[in-house]
């Protein structure tokens, strides 16, 4: 059976995924540097509460000015400042995605494409780890961060709504949006293949001989 152009397809790319992401996860910590940076970049220009940030390996930790009731020793109760941290690997597979299907279609100038795509995904991978922070210091146990900043209860929806879009929607569709982007005439050839599936009329197998 003569394999069609889909089936080919996402073998090859399966096949990518399996080759691509033990090299992308030995290399995580240079390529989780970039996305970190701006996510963390991003909180310090947006607001006030937030100090800085730190990069070690493949963890961003954010350093705020909130102070929560936090449990301390002999079950008391203490002040202490948030410090939220964020792992990269949980939003940058999509890049390894995105390499996958750029091999396995291999439209002109493919490598280039590839290192393009890998600058284009970092604002979809800083708007999860930037998120993700938000989530950390809105849902602290206890409840008070919000409190502290003054922030109105529909806030927290907001952040909600947010981390869920960048954890479950923009890390996993963003590489595959790129592709359909980058290879515009792979895409047309499946949409032909499907459409003359689709049109061809049925044959049986054996047709009886008319005498």
């Amino acid at each position: 059976m003569r394999a069609t152009l889909i089936g080919r397809f996402l073998l090859l790319a399966l096949a990518g995924l399996v080759v691509l992401l033990p090299l992308w996860y030995w290399a995580r910590e240079w390529f989780a540097a970039p996305p970190l940076w701006l996510a963390g970049t991003v909180m310090k220009l947006l607001f006030a509460w937030v100090e800085g940030f730190e990069i070690d390996g493949v963890t961003g930790t954010l350093l705020t000015r909130v102070q929560v009731l936090m449990p301390g020793p002999g079950g008391r109760q203490m002040l202490a400042e948030l410090t939220p941290e964020v792992s990269y690997p949980t939003y940058g597979y999509g890049q390894v995605l995105l390499w996958a299907m750029l091999l396995a279609s291999r439209p002109r100038w493919w490598p280039l494409k590839m290192a393009w795509g890998s600058v284009l995904l970092l604002p979809a991978q800083a708007w999860g780890l930037c998120f993700q922070w938000l989530r950390d210091v809105a849902l602290t146990p206890g409840g008070n961060a919000m409190a502290y900043l003054g922030y109105p209860a529909w806030a927290n929806e907001v952040i909600a709504y947010g981390y869920q879009f960048g954890f479950l929607m923009l890390t996993p569709v963003a590489p595959i949006l790129l592709w359909l982007w980058f290879d515009k005439r792979f895409v047309a050839a499946l949409w032909l293949e499907a459409a003359l599936d689709e049109e061809a009329p049925a044959r049986p197998e054996h047709a009886p001989r008319v005498r």
